[in-house]
């Protein structure tokens, strides 16, 4: 485990200490944010906000500080966090007015990608360049490539069923959503399930934690970008070495596809970086540089299997830890779904599976993966008022998704239990709760590869609990996470296949 390492600092001298001693009364009595409750040390450095990013439990930590201080906590010098009923609304979907924090440069490999622009005209222009591919109509063109590896994945179990051993859904989840991504951004085969080898699969984690970590005291972020490079520490190093090969890998893809394009110019456009490469500035008519086109893919990358996956991950954990409410999913789609040697088309499956959906919910709420900071800056002269309290301009404000997923206040004495249930009660109630639900983030800056992930969750969850018995390996039920900025399972999933058929053999009374 990473930890935080504190040198034995020589005596101060008597100017630095008083010069400390101001800083430390000026921030504690008299800064703007003096008024906001938080933790000590919080308040006066953001080496807070990187210890606890060190302890992998990013999420729990500021849950557990909104418990003890209240839905408004101070978290950083200049940083205020809020689980209040209006924050979502006041802070991500006000527009223009609250653009994003520095915090996100640390993101940046090449250029700002649509992930990490502060500048919102260059942000909506790239949206709208790349909007069509991530539409419903542009993913239904991909649904094939969902389909193939499906099978491919499925094959795979009726090995694990057939020779009766126990297989690592959280791996093979894994090289099924890294082979889809491959196919659907850039036309390539990185034939990670055929391989089936965890090297296969990119760094991601590195790079998202390395992330965090630079941009969890973004004052300093131009001088600790600089510096990090030189210091002896291996498993610093190692987080940088991640984030170079996931350049590499990127530049490698890019390039291969700007040639393919140049020889295929009237084939249609199909994959998303086929739709990138097309793309012109409205203005001038100039198309997207090498560095724009390395950004973008390089978030296509980061962001386009691994989040998807652990949320698969999570979704099959809960489940396989409440046998009952897997009866209950797979009951509902034996009523639903003719039994199929292919994947299930998601279209209408949202309605058609109310039990299924609310799981996905549930699932969203009480384990969202995209758990990192997501800073906004107040920007109005006179600042505003965010849940019933003034913040003054400048101030970074964030809702940490897994804190207001599991406020008491807003989702009741029992937010902390996986229970989907709480989705089925009331039409009026659910309306309400998706109001606080921010799994892809929330506003004009929520996250564009939606439709791709839902696609997935569904086909992936209905093909494989229709079609197979899935039974823990382990007696463990309890789901433990870990958090890099992204959430996933701490442990395998290991689980004991077994074929259904036709004539629906229900699940095991032994689950």
């Amino acid at each position: 485990m990473l930890q935080l390492l504190v040198p034995n600092f020589p005596p101060i001298p008597g100017g630095a200490f008083v010069l400390v001693t101001v800083y430390v009364i000026y921030q504690r009595l008299f800064h703007p944010l003096a008024k906001v409750p938080g933790p000590f040390w919080a308040s006066l450095t953001d080496l807070w906000k990187f210890q606890q990013l060190l302890s992998l439990q990013w999420p729990e930590k500021v849950a557990k500080a909104h418990e003890t201080y209240g839905p408004i906590v101070r978290l950083g010098p200049n940083d205020v966090y809020f689980t209040s009923p209006d924050s979502i609304q006041s802070i991500y979907k006000s527009g223009r007015s609250m653009p994003k924090s520095n915090f996100y440069s640390a993101f940046t490999a090449f250029k700002p990608n649509i992930f990490g622009m502060q500048d919102e005209d260059l942000h909506s222009q790239r949206r709208r360049q790349m909007s069509r591919g991530f539409s419903k109509t542009g993913i239904s063109k991909m649904e094939q490539v969902f389909d193939k590896n499906i099978i491919q994945l499925r094959k795979k179990l009726d090995k694990c069923a057939e020779s009766q051993t126990s297989v690592d859904l959280k791996e093979v989840i894994a090289y099924y959503m890294y082979d889809v991504l491959g196919e659907i951004a850039f036309d390539a085969t990185f034939n990670s399930q055929t391989e089936s080898r965890p090297e296969c699969l990119p760094p991601i984690n590195e790079h998202i934690f390395l992330s965090c970590l630079l941009g969890s005291s973004s004052s300093i972020l131009s001088v600790s970008r600089k510096v990090i490079h030189h210091l002896p520490i291996p498993w610093l190093q190692n987080l940088l070495e991640g984030r170079k090969a996931l350049q590499i890998t990127t530049e490698k893809c890019v390039r291969v596809k700007m040639e393919q394009a140049s020889e295929e110019e009237d084939k249609e456009k199909v994959n998303l970086l086929d739709h990138l490469l097309a793309a012109k500035d409205p203005e001038t008519g100039a198309r997207l540089d090498f560095e724009d086109l390395a950004s973008e893919a390089f978030l296509f990358i980061v962001a386009g299997s691994h989040t998807t996956s652990s949320t698969l991950t999570l979704l099959f954990a809960h489940l396989l830890s409440n046998p009952h409410i897997l009866q209950q999913v797979v009951e509902e789609l034996d009523e639903n779904l003719p039994f199929s040697e292919a994947a299930y088309s998601d279209v209408g499956l949202e309605n058609k599976l109310p039990i299924l959906t609310a799981c996905v919910r549930e699932n969203f709420r009480i384990n969202p993966v995209f758990t990192m900071p997501l800073p906004r800056v107040i920007t109005a002269p006179g600042g505003i008022d965010i849940g019933g309290m003034h913040i003054p301009q400048g101030t970074n404000v964030s809702v940490c998704n897994y804190a207001i997923h599991r406020s008491a206040s807003i989702w009741g004495p029992d937010s902390n239990r996986f229970d989907p249930n709480r989705w089925l009660r009331n039409i009026e109630d659910t309306e309400s709760m998706l109001n606080y639900l921010m799994p892809f983030g929330a506003g004009h800056r929520a996250c564009i590869g939606r439709n791709i992930a839902m696609t997935n969750i569904y086909k992936l969850s209905t093909t494989l609990l229709r079609n197979y018995n899935l039974e823990q390996a382990s007696k463990e039920r309890e789901v433990k996470t870990q958090s890099v900025g992204l959430d996933e399972l701490a442990t395998d999933l290991k689980v004991w296949i077994q074929k259904r058929d036709e004539g629906n053999t229900p699940v095991p009374q032994s689950l």
